[in-house]
Formats: structure tokens, sequence, C-alpha cells
């Protein structure tokens, strides 16, 4: 399942993919490339106690050893699609959206786009299988592509201003981290702005992209003992090269459901 859509400044594709949710590719604003593709490749959960302390077994447990908790994932794609893809218009804009049910979890992924050159990338987590003791993680990656030819650089913005990376990196988000990135062209001064969500509780990845670079499988597919992609950033340079950026919300059971979570990009200079 595929279309192509030219309005509102925005030439673009989707595809409902098997796995990794609504996926958009070849979009451009204004006739100049911003996403090469941009995709939800996992929404993982994880079970914790209440107060959010790890259960740990003794010597004295081996009788009535507490209850074991981990991460564990469904698939967002056709087999769990349950509804049409819908293609909306707005004031101004467009919406593409998908209702999906992973067992007992309902989501609802959304790709707004908007004639003044902003993208929301956004995920409804619904009621439905929600436990006090869950956490949602989101994941989405974005390969931008603001310079075809390469020259992209990867900045953070703190409260100082903005900041160029030179080397891969995990980037927290918020108070004790940073406030937004970009992916600019170094030549043109064009960019990408990716702005958190106001109330996520969320990461950034930036990651070398590679020519034929796809995702894992699954969540736990790449190397190391954390899921990915937190095992992945290494201390490739990034600087002047083509990026694969992931944006990883942490939505605890304590906020207000349905949540909506998701970066906004902004296209700047186009």
């Amino acid at each position: 399942m595929h279309e192509a859509i030219t309005e509102s400044n925005w030439s673009l594709h989707w595809r409902l993919t098997e796995s990794a949710g609504l996926a958009i590719y070849l979009a451009s604003y204004r006739g100049r490339r911003v996403i090469w593709e941009a995709s939800l490749p996992y929404v993982t959960i994880e079970h914790q106690p209440p107060d959010t302390a790890v259960e740990l077994a003794s010597a004295d447990d081996e009788e009535d050893p507490p209850r074991t908790h981990g991460t564990f994932w469904l698939p967002l794609g056709a087999r769990t699609l349950s509804a049409d893809v819908r293609h909306t218009r707005f004031r101004n804009g467009f919406e593409i959206a998908a209702d999906f049910a992973a067992g007992p979890y309902a989501y609802t992924q959304l790709w707004r786009f908007h004639a003044d050159g902003r993208v929301g990338a956004w995920l409804k987590i619904h009621r439905g299988g929600l436990h006090d003791a869950h956490t949602y993680h989101p994941h989405w990656r974005l390969v931008l592509d603001v310079e075809t030819s390469g020259g992209d650089v990867f900045e953070t913005k703190n409260e100082e201003g903005w900041e160029r990376a030179r080397r891969e990196g995990w980037y927290p988000v918020g108070s004790s981290g940073a406030l937004a990135f970009r992916q600019m062209a170094q030549d043109s001064g064009r960019a990408v702005l990716l702005e958190p969500h106001r109330l996520d509780d969320a990461d950034v990845y930036a990651l070398r992209y590679r020519e034929g670079d796809a995702p894992p499988l699954t969540p736990h597919g790449g190397v190391g003992e954390e899921p990915f992609p937190a095992s992945y950033p290494g201390q490739e340079p990034i600087e002047g090269d083509d990026l694969a950026l992931w944006y990883v919300a942490h939505i605890h059971y304590r906020s207000s459901f349905p949540y909506t979570a998701g970066p906004l990009l902004r296209a700047e200079g186009y």
C-alpha cells in the first residue's frame, strides 16, 4: 500500500511497511528535498513496578522468586493495521494517519504536513492495554536530505546557543539536555529543525548513515547489551556526512492518556 502526494508545497511518497508503521520517503518542500526516508521502526513497552524500582532476586527467593519484568515489542505495520490509511486535508496542510491494534495496545500514527514547512511526526497512544507499570518507547528513524550531495552538519541547541556535533552521539532532551536540534547544509544554510514535543521525555541519537543502512528487524537486533539504537553510537565522524537521526520518546504511566508523542520538524531556508 503506497501513494504519492503533491499539495501544500510538499511532494512526497508514503508506504505502509510490515513492521515500521507508515513510512515517508522522497519528501520535498518547494521543490527541494527534505526527507530521504522517515519511519517508526519500534514501539517498545517497558514493564516495571509502579515505584520504577527493579526487582532483584536473592538467595532466599528460590521457592518464590520475584516476577521478572522486561521490555517487549509488537510491530506496527500491515498485519496490525486496524482501519484504512487516511489522507485528509486541513487548512494549509494535510495529514496521513493509520490506526494500529497490536495485541491489547492501540495506536494512531500521524504525519502532518503544513504549507509553511512544518512536519509533525506523531504517535497517539490510546488507553487500550494501559498499565500503571508501563513506559512506552516509540522510536522514530529520520534520514534527512538537506544537501543531496553531502556536506550536512548536525547541531544541538542549549541555553547558550547552537553547538556543532563532530561525532556520533546520544543527546538527552529537556531541562538537563538539548532544547532543539538541526541538520544544516554548510553551503546553502538550509536546515531542518527538530523540536521535541514539549511534554516528551526523550533522547536523540545522531548516527552516521551508511549506504544500504537499515534498522534491525527487532529492537534487540543490535550489538551489545542495550537495545537498538542505544547500543550503536560510536566515535564515527559525522561532520559533512549523511546522517540517520533517531528520536526515542519515553512516555511514563503517570502521563495522561491518550498521549501524543513525537517531534516537530521544520524546513528552514527553503
